[in-house]
């Protein structure tokens, strides 16, 4: 599992691909995060503590870990750019 994570054994193309999946997914959660989100303020501010007890409290930890997971797909994004620009540049010094 450990030759999975790294990057530099991987082609170019299934990197690209990864890359821009990460990024799609990205995009696509962050847009739904912040509709949920704000329905569930609007939930929560309309109806108080009934509103936490009767399910605000589970959606705001839903919320909490869909922001998490977007963390983390955020450095994954980052991580096969770097590693990509790594290798195109050591292209051109060649």
């Amino acid at each position: 599992m450990g030759n999975v994570f790294q990057l530099s054994r991987h082609h170019w193309l299934i990197l690209f691909l990864a890359m821009a999946l990460c990024a799609f997914a990205v995009a696509f959660l962050s847009f739904q995060l912040i509709n949920v989100a704000m329905a569930n303020l609007e939930f929560i501010l309309a109806h108080g503590v009934m509103g936490i007890l009767d399910g605000g409290l589970v959606q705001f930890l839903s919320v909490f870990t869909k922001g998490m997971l977007i963390v983390v797909l955020y450095f994954g994004f980052k991580g096969l750019e770097a590693e990509l620009l790594r290798r195109w540049r050591s292209k051109d010094r060649r």
